[in-house]
């Protein structure tokens, strides 16, 4: 490479030396210092080759225009491009190396080679919802923002040389594979005092001049002055650009539709406010404010410069956030908390509440409405609660149905007892033993949520063999103690309710008093006596020491059953008492005083 003929220099220098005005000259031909490849993108008029520069060795971005016969009007429009381009020399401005016309006639102009990604394809990528784990690692908001606040500093330096971008856009912002952010395309920029009807041509397509020598932009991003075809666009229609870049960034959606209705939406004005058009989203009020503020429609209450709106992004990127702003956000949130509260809306109220804490740290007020919310309960449960309540409810009725099959196995324990004793009939043992172990399985069964339909014959067999045991030793006797632990037992189920406790109070005494009633009316054999002074009963069982033995039985199963109950709920009752205080502990920890 080095012995490559260094023609191109030898050319440029005498073109310096007669113009004065460095590689400015569009009549120097370059001969073939530049081997293109492939091609990187085109446009209405021009087309961007992937070049390499033999002079100098590396690699390189020639931009050239793409008709063979060019105007003098489109070698003027290009030429200026180039030229405002290389004037302007800021980190985030690509570089023009040189300026010059190829061998047909064709004017030309070679700058740095880009690698990177259009902010347009970012955001496409986001608004779209594809985006990988990859891309987004790469360019998070942080990145986005910083992309902004660089890009509003090199439009500020453009601004003090007195040209106005006009055509700021997702696909004319750059980020590139190294930190760099580059502003593209500055055809269309207005220079102070030049007449712009030099730079629209005939062909230009609709989303940049949608009348010649009108309106210059790209409809969604215009700024109201530039949609309302204003001659006296200035600097601030650039900052309006940028305001709308900022809000796709914060909000994920344009802040104007694209074509015609985007400059009619720019002429009427819209909220420009990010937290509004997404309140889904937590976006930070510098950046709500900032948004606002670039957006409005009278140029004159705008922000007024690029560089206020890079720095005051920069501010919030630093760290330097508008305390007083917060503070002020968080007394409105608390307000808002403290009205829902009022009207019962606890989930408004807790949300707006946690807001006002976190935008305000030592707002002291917004701390003690939320332990006033977490110490004092809801008139009513709230149903995601009860939903919540529900699922859980599942695993305990399934362990109580468990310790109701234990104590219908008790049951079982009389039946061999009975028999061997003697004194009670083969059909009502066969009934007890078929009973409980109807029971049994029905318990068993009813372990699948959703099975509740088992509960009516479930209580059914329960009040046959609380009527079962009545008949056997006379209702008095054994009948209360067996209908209060399976009535106690019914009531841990999930057939719980009001009513169904008032029908299962009912049911569980028919079963003892009915079999007396029926004793009374003379239906059934008497098995208890009562005179002045004495109640006989009439057991239905052989000899004395057989009572006594089923009697202490029964004292034994009937203590057990209660046990196993009643230890059920207690562990149940711990085990959410125990979780209430983890939760309550947790909770002051996170509003404390200190």
């Amino acid at each position: 490479m080095d012995d490559l003929p260094l023609t191109t220099d030898r050319q440029t220098t005498t073109a310096e030396r007669t113009t004065g005005e460095g590689i400015s000259s569009p009549d120097v031909v370059v001969g073939a210092r530049y081997k293109y490849g492939a091609m990187l993108g085109k446009g209405g008029m021009g087309e961007v080759l992937d070049a390499h520069d033999w002079q100098i060795g590396r690699n390189v971005a020639v931009k050239r225009l793409r008709t063979e016969h060019p105007s003098s009007k489109q070698v003027a429009r290009f030429m200026r491009e180039a030229r405002i381009q290389g004037r302007l020399e800021h980190p985030a401005i690509v570089p023009v190396h040189e300026l010059g016309r190829e061998e047909d006639g064709r004017p030309y102009f070679a700058m740095k080679k880009l690698a990177g990604t259009t902010l347009a394809d970012i955001l496409k990528t986001t608004v779209e919802g594809r985006a990988s784990v990859r891309t987004m690692g790469r360019y998070p908001q942080q990145r986005l923002l910083r992309a902004i606040a660089d890009v509003s500093l090199a439009v500020e330096l453009a601004h003090t040389r007195g040209y106005v971008h006009r055509d700021l856009k997702p696909d004319n912002i750059v980020l590139g594979e190294y930190g760099e952010t580059y502003v593209l395309d500055w055809g269309v920029a207005k220079v102070t005092g030049e007449d712009d009807s030099a730079i629209i041509l005939e062909g230009d397509t609709p989303e940049l001049v949608t009348a010649q020598g009108a309106t210059v932009g790209t409809p969604g991003y215009m700024s109201p002055e530039q949609a309302r075809a204003l001659q006296d666009v200035d600097g601030r229609a650039d900052v309006y650009s940028l305001g709308c870049m900022l809000f796709e960034i914060l909000t994920a959606q344009p802040l104007h539709p694209r074509g015609k209705q985007g400059m009619q939406s720019a002429v009427e004005g819209v909220d420009g406010r990010p937290s509004h058009r997404t309140p889904e989203r937590d976006i930070p009020p510098e950046l709500d404010d900032i948004c606002a503020e670039a957006t409005v429609t009278d140029r004159a209450k705008r922000i007024q410069t690029a560089r206020e709106l890079g720095d005051r992004i920069q501010q919030y990127l630093d760290g330097d956030r508008d305390a007083e702003r917060r503070r002020t956000l968080a007394r409105e949130r608390l307000a808002a908390a403290t009205k829902a509260f009022a009207a019962d809306d606890r989930a408004h109220a807790m949300r707006d509440a946690g807001r006002a804490l976190a935008l305000d740290p030592t707002l002291n007020a917004a701390s003690a409405l939320i332990t006033r919310m977490i110490i004092e309960p809801p008139k009513e449960l709230p149903a995601e609660v009860e939903k919540q309540f529900a699922a859980e409810n599942v695993e305990v009725i399934r362990r109580t149905l468990d310790q109701g099959m234990v104590v219908a196995c008790g049951y079982l324990v009389f039946v061999p007892i009975f028999a061997l004793i003697g004194g009670v009939s083969v059909p009502m043992l066969a009934l007890i033993t078929v009973c409980a172990l109807a029971s049994i399985g029905m318990l068993w069964w009813m372990r699948a949520p959703g099975r509740k339909f088992a509960i009516p014959p479930l209580v059914i067999m329960q009040l046959i063999l609380i009527a079962t045991v009545s008949r056997i030793y006379s209702p008095f006797l054994l009948g209360p103690g067996t209908a209060a632990v399976t009535a106690a037992a019914l009531m841990t189920g999930p057939q719980y309710a009001k009513r169904q406790a008032t029908l299962i109070v009912f049911l569980t005494s028919s079963a003892v008093l009915l079999p007396m009633f029926a004793e009374l009316m003379g239906w059934l054999p008497t098995t208890l006596t009562i005179e002045a002074n004495s109640a006989t009963i009439h057991a239905a069982m052989n000899g004395r020491n057989a009572t006594l033995v089923v009697l202490a039985i029964y004292t034994v199963c009937l203590a057990t059953s209660s046990v196993i109950i009643s230890r059920g709920l207690r562990n149940a009752e711990r085990k959410a008492r125990r979780e209430m205080h983890v939760q309550a502990w947790q909770l002051r920890q996170l509003v404390t005083d200190d």
